[in-house]
This record gives C-alpha cells, sequence and structure tokens, in this order.
C-alpha cells in the first residue's frame, strides 16, 4: 500500500484565498480526493511533529481544527529524533530549507513513498536529486495522475 507524507502546503491548500485561480483550485479538490483514498483505506498517510507543530502556529482556529482532523486520518506518526535532525542537516545541504529539509527527512524516516507538495521551489530543487533522497517529491497533481493511471491499468 503507498504511504504519503504532505507537506504542510498540500494541508493548507483548500484554505488559501486564490481559490478563483485555477491551479490553486484544481489542487485542493486534488487533496480532497487524495483525502478520500486514505479514508477508504487505499492509502496510508503519515503526520510527523514538525507538521503538528506549524498546524499548532495557525492563528485561525477553524482552520487548526480541520487540518488536525485530517491528521487523524494518518496511521503514522513520526517523532522527532536526533537522526532525523541529522538527516535534516544533510537534506539542508542539498539547498533545501531548514523546515523543508525536516519535512523531506520526516518523511524518509516514516518510509513515505511519495513526499507531496505544491511548494515550486520544493519541486524545482528535488529534480535530479532522486539518488540523495530515500523518498519521492512529487507535485499533488502528477501523484493523483500517477494513482489514477496504475488505478487504470489494474483495473483492465
Amino acid at each position: 500500500m503507498l504511504r504519503v507524507y504532505f507537506d504542510n502546503c498540500i494541508y493548507n491548500r483548500p484554505f488559501d484565498d486564490h481559490q478563483t485561480q485555477e491551479k490553486i483550485f484544481i489542487e485542493a479538490m486534488a487533496f480532497y480526493i487524495v483525502l478520500k483514498w486514505i479514508e477508504n483505506g487505499e492509502i496510508e498517510s503519515i503526520i510527523s511533529d514538525a507538521l503538528i507543530y506549524e498546524n499548532e502556529k495557525i492563528i485561525d482556529f477553524e482552520r487548526k481544527l480541520r487540518i488536525k482532523s485530517y491528521f487523524s486520518l494518518s496511521k503514522y506518526h513520526v517523532e522527532l529524533a536526533d537522526s532525523i535532525i541529522e538527516r535534516a542537516k544533510e537534506i539542508i545541504s542539498l539547498g533545501f530549507k531548514s523546515i523543508d529539509a525536516l519535512h523531506i527527512a520526516m518523511a524518509e524516516s516514516g518510509k513515505a513513498d511519495f513526499f507531496i507538495t505544491c511548494d515550486d521551489a520544493i519541486l524545482k530543487k528535488s529534480r535530479g536529486l532522486h539518488d540523495r533522497l530515500q523518498v519521492k517529491i512529487i507535485g499533488i497533481l502528477e501523484f493523483l495522475s500517477e494513482v489514477i493511471y496504475a488505478k487504470n491499468i489494474e483495473g483492465n
């Protein structure tokens, strides 16, 4: 079964102010489709101490509560550990921001198949680093396409 780690921006995408922009709207809808797969037990998700920390910093109580409800669907929780911090430092040396590196290291520690993001900077930096990272970094729309394609292949 596929195991995914959503970047913080994915959890927040449905709340972005620019829902009139097609890309943001489509990414929000894609997130809801993947959430449905998680609820149905077709995919497993991972949360982490870093995601919880970032969510706690959100001022909007309703938004914070909704994201927390998304977290509750996860079967796996990665706790911060020294080994993860050390791995995050290695990832920082590849050019990632510290919080992004921490999320990637936590996804690796949780044995995620995919680190799903809508952050173009992360996607751009990850290109060409597949051999240096232990998780595939992918955009939400690309992930959705891959899974739908795989489901169609299996169904035929």
